[in-house]
């Protein structure tokens, strides 16, 4: 009985992985599932240089479910972004729901074909209809895998931006369990 490819990595190992290398986790990982994300807070690493230099580098992403029971998520801009992956995630306002943005509901990849690339995947909708219609962030897709089966608290991300006719590939990002969302 073989491992899975990826069992036992951590969060510093999939933060310095290649694109070769995420692209072969999004091909193996496992369905992220709604019992490990709703009520969590997850610590979130965009690795390439331009996140860092647009100080989005660093966020936290966190999952709830809503009062018509779905299961959706907000993200939060953290202090220090470009601190690096060593340096505390320390949400600005400390995660008030007043400072929760980009809004996104987590469905199924499937039957959409348009969105069918990764079928052990989920994908966060920001197009769902959470965010104002002018805001840019309603563009962004992300494919979202579980990198080790045996660990749901590591996560490995794959972010699109969805320009109407076409999409493209913006980065790949890691989120790791970090503290149970605030109530509200």
């Amino acid at each position: 009985m073989s491992s899975h490819p990826f069992s036992g990595v951590t969060f510093d190992d999939v933060i310095r992985f290649d694109k070769r290398t995420c692209n072969a986790v999004m091909d193996h990982g496992a369905t992220p599932q709604q019992k490990h994300l709703k009520d969590w807070e997850f610590k979130g690493f965009n690795p390439p240089t331009f996140a860092k230099v647009l100080g989005i580098q660093k966020f936290v992403k966190g999952f709830f479910v809503d009062p018509a029971g779905k299961l959706a998520g907000y993200n939060l801009f953290v202090d220090a972004p470009r601190g690096g992956p060593k340096a505390e995630w320390r949400p600005k306002k400390d995660g008030a729901p007043s400072a929760r943005h980009g809004f996104y509901d987590v469905v199924p990849v499937g039957p959409n074909p348009r969105y069918a690339d990764y079928p052990n995947a989920v994908l966060l909708d920001y197009g769902s209809g959470r965010n104002k219609t002018i805001d840019p962030e309603g563009r962004i897709r992300d494919f979202l895998v579980q990198v080790d089966p045996k660990n749901p608290d590591l996560y490995l991300g794959k972010a699109y931006l969805d320009l109407f006719a076409t999409r493209a590939f913006s980065n790949f990002f890691v989120l790791q369990r970090m503290r149970p969302a605030p109530k509200g």
